[in-house]
């Protein structure tokens, strides 16, 4: 079995990468090798009871039933109390009685063992997985499909289990049982034991052959059901926009369509797996049938009792679960293996930033920025920024303005250290960000994002995201700042209103206001806007845009516009054009030197005859 299990590697069952799954994820095991030790010796203890199991059938047969038994070792074991036939019926069935109730508890061992096992290592590689997910840049959740980076933090998790845990149990329980009852029918009668024994090479090449199969056919049907995850996020997440383009049906069809396809690659599989188990089951009732038809001559010819034959055809009938249970452990092995390489494909991914030993803690922020020859480009080396050069003094309420892709958010990106940048280096009060800990600076930061993201948490909960210690009082302090409160108290359930997925229950200008109170309620030295007011009317904008002008918002506050009004009221205006900055002044400065930013407000402001206000706003 060692060497099918070696051959099967050029079947490409893959051994290869079966061993290199294996030593990334076995170290789980390791906390419990205690208790797989237990679960193996619970196992091996059902293999001495499933070897036993034949023998108290053996004794009615042939030392109750028969007129002339032969002397055996069984009968030398009772004969010290009693041997007439109805003690050793009574002997018999209290044996078999026995050996099926150590049988029963060994199991029950064994498997709850490998149960609680198989569920502790499964739940700390998907808390592993999980935190690995928090540490990756957000370029790999805006190329990668949500649904399918759901399937490898559950369903190939799951899969895995069954090559971490009772893998290698089953095959040593397996084995052993099959080369128990072979040596067993061999000592029995040599003869029937070769003839047994002559379609084991039909089911060995039957498993190396189908088991590759498997393989490839497991890999497609894990890649389509995460095809029909992807579709149902998509489809949930914007229920009210299908609904609204009457989509529907369309979106029907095309789910109805993709999970055809999977069930079919399923149906493939078991189709695989199920003629691989029938195979084995031919092969064992072809073994039967010699055995019954040699047997059968033999025990008429006194070559052999009754009792033996049966013995022999129990162990014959026997080898056919655990060469079953291999069989089908190649299959899952397969599976496992394609899950395991899913899973650990993810964990290779590398964060795009790491805090750096003895990094730095940010603890009394001035709130100075500074990017000195910073150049940035993504996965595809496509210039993000180029040479981009500026500082920011402390208190200070810069405004950052361009068309779009000019590499406005890559600044902000920056500044929260999602990525580093390639060249030049981003400081806060003179220290480079790369030498400062993650969570110190990003706990100095407010940061409102163009589009809010609310949890499905109460409204208290959504508001202290980022200061979970924050109390009621605090929390109600900083909702009545931008205004929040006016709302919140008209709910029910007030601060612990539970929001639906993303807060689609609220209004926009509702959640652009909890998303600022998130932002404002650690008190950060820097707030970082992403145009939070995009999309509100005129009154809601102002409610927000009141909470970050008013005075007491002493935060160094850089705002990425894409409404060219009021620019005024900020400090500074850089302007950026395809990753340069091309200008930086005032409002009064840059109109004055009729640049890219003249330009831009002409546009902004260019009377349009579709509008009956005789002017646009938005650049």
């Amino acid at each position: 079995m060692v060497q099918w299990i070696i051959k099967t590697r050029r079947g490409r069952l893959d051994l290869h990468d079966t061993r290199v799954v294996w030593r990334r994820f076995g170290r789980y095991t390791r906390p419990h090798v205690l208790s797989l030790v237990v679960a193996l010796g619970a196992a091996l203890g059902a293999v001495a009871m499933q070897i036993a199991a034949p023998w108290p059938i053996q004794l009615i047969f042939d030392h109750v039933i028969a007129d002339h038994p032969r002397r055996s070792w069984i009968a030398n074991v009772l004969s010290g109390v009693g041997s007439t036939p109805g003690v050793l019926l009574g002997w018999a069935c209290a044996a078999i009685l026995l050996i099926a109730l150590l049988d029963a508890v060994l199991s029950q061992a064994r498997d709850v063992t490998l149960a609680r096992v198989g569920h502790d290592v499964v739940g700390r590689l998907r808390r592993d997985l999980f935190s690995h997910f928090q540490k990756l840049p957000p370029s790999v959740f805006e190329q990668r499909r949500t649904g399918d980076l759901l399937m490898r933090l559950t369903g190939d998790i799951q899969m895995l289990r069954q090559m971490l845990v009772p893998a290698v149990i089953t095959v040593c329980q397996s084995g052993l049982t099959i080369v128990a009852m072979i040596v067993a029918m061999f000592w029995l009668n040599p003869l029937l034991a070769a003839l047994g024994l002559v379609t084991m090479p039909i089911t060995l090449f039957a498993g190396w052959r189908i088991s590759r199969q498997i393989r490839k056919a497991s890999e497609a049907q894990r890649d389509k059901e995460s095809v029909v995850a992807s579709i149902a996020h998509d489809v949930l997440g914007a229920m009210s926009i299908i609904q609204a383009f009457n989509r529907e049906q369309i979106e029907r069809r095309r789910f109805s369509r993709q999970d055809r396809t999977t069930v079919r690659a399923g149906v493939k599989t078991t189709r695989l797996e199920a003629r691989l188990y029938g195979i084995v089951s031919v092969a064992s009732a072809l073994a039967l049938c010699l055995i019954l038809y040699v047997g059968v001559r033999s025990v008429l010819d006194h070559a052999m009792t009754a009792g033996d034959l049966l013995v022999f055809v129990a162990y014959l009938r026997g080898l056919g679960k655990p060469v079953r249970n291999l069989t089908k452990l190649a299959g899952q092995m397969a599976k496992s293996t394609t899950c395991g390489k899913r899973v650990a494909e993810v964990f290779e991914l590398e964060p795009a930033v790491v805090t750096r030993p003895g990094a730095t803690r940010l603890d009394d922020v001035r709130g100075e920025i500074r990017f000195e020859g910073v150049s940035f480009w993504y996965d595809d080396h496509r210039p993000a920024l180029t040479d981009v050069s500026f500082a920011v003094a402390p208190g200070q309420r810069m405004a950052i303005v361009g068309h779009t892709g000019a590499g406005k958010s890559t600044l902000a990106k920056l500044l929260l250290r999602f990525y580093d940048p390639q060249s030049g280096r981003v400081s806060l009060d003179g220290v480079d960000l790369r030498d400062v800990s993650l969570d110190s600076l990003r706990r100095q930061i407010g940061w409102v994002h163009q589009d809010t993201v609310l949890f499905g948490m109460t409204i208290a909960e959504n508001i202290a995201l980022g200061c979970p210690e924050a109390d009621g009082a605090r929390i109600r302090e900083i909702a009545q700042r931008v205004r929040a409160d006016e709302f919140i108290d008209r709910l029910p359930a007030g601060y612990e209103t539970v929001l639906g997925q993303g807060g689609t229950s609220l209004s926009g200008g509702q959640r652009q206001r909890l998303a600022l109170a998130r932002a404002l309620l650690p008190g950060p030295r820097i707030l970082l806007l992403d145009e939070p007011a995009t999309g509100l009317d005129a009154i809601s904008r102002q409610l927000v845009e009141e909470a970050w002008l008013a005075p007491d918002n002493k935060a160094t506050t850089l705002v990425i516009c894409h409404r060219l009004r009021d620019m005024e009221r900020f400090d500074r205006i850089l302007v950026l054009r395809q990753g340069e900055l091309c200008e930086s002044g005032t409002h009064a400065e840059l109109l004055a030197r009729d640049g890219e930013y003249a330009a831009m407000i002409r546009a902004a402001f260019r009377p349009d005859p579709a509008d009956s206000f005789g002017g646009r706003l938005a650049c």
